[in-house]
């Protein structure tokens, strides 16, 4: 894939088949900012993961840095913090800054993956404001993979938490439990993502 981020994405809509309104729809996001996007903002790094699943690739090659992958490999990407109740919020997809910020990758940790920095108390004692949460760039809802794990979560009406993943009452549906907030019972997802390693600051 050659050319700017934003270049690849208007291809990716194009060849997709899709007006801004339509791509948006599909990846859960307003037809404004994917005018963003193809003006040159940069998504966040959730959505650059379902470009990338749209374009049926990965986001090294969606971002043109597969070339780069064996030298970035000990890199893992910050793509936003968890917050307040346990809320994972994606940093700002077109913030001014100079660069997305990176942790060193845990030499257990192996295949695609993201991390997110706790802010405040939200998850006491399980790790502190300022740390670091890594999870698998993998999305999935295989109970084997994620039932009695803390992992982040996608709820059906699009938030993003950070919860241990227990069996609900309902089939299909789970409880979710963290340290220092009420139980959710019986939630519907999208999907988890197990954390992999909590990295203190």
């Amino acid at each position: 894939m050659s050319g700017s981020l934003a270049t690849r994405i208007k291809a990716i809509r194009q060849t997709a088949g899709l007006n801004q309104t339509e791509f948006a729809n599909r990846l859960g996001t307003t037809q404004s900012t994917v005018a963003r996007w193809e003006k040159g903002a940069e998504p966040s790094g959730p959505m650059l993961h379902a470009i990338a699943r749209v374009a049926s690739t990965t986001v090294e090659r969606l971002m043109g840095t597969d070339d780069l992958a064996s030298a970035a490999a000990d890199q893992i990407p910050v793509v936003g913090y968890v917050g307040a109740g346990a809320a994972v919020t994606p940093f700002d997809d077109y913030a001014p800054g100079d660069g997305m910020a990176f942790v060193e990758r845990p030499p257990f940790v192996s295949g695609r993956a993201v991390a997110v920095e706790v802010k405040g108390d939200s998850l006491l004692p399980v790790a502190e404001d300022g740390w670091r949460l890594v999870y698998t760039g993998e999305q999935t809802i295989v109970e084997d993979q994620v039932l009695n794990k803390l992992c982040v979560v996608q709820l059906s009406d699009g938030r993003l938490l950070v919860k241990r993943l227990m069996r609900g009452s309902k089939p299909q549906r789970y409880h979710l439990v963290s340290t220092n907030a009420p139980i959710m019972e019986d939630i519907e997802i999208e999907w988890a993502a197990p954390v992999r390693a909590i990295i203190p600051q």
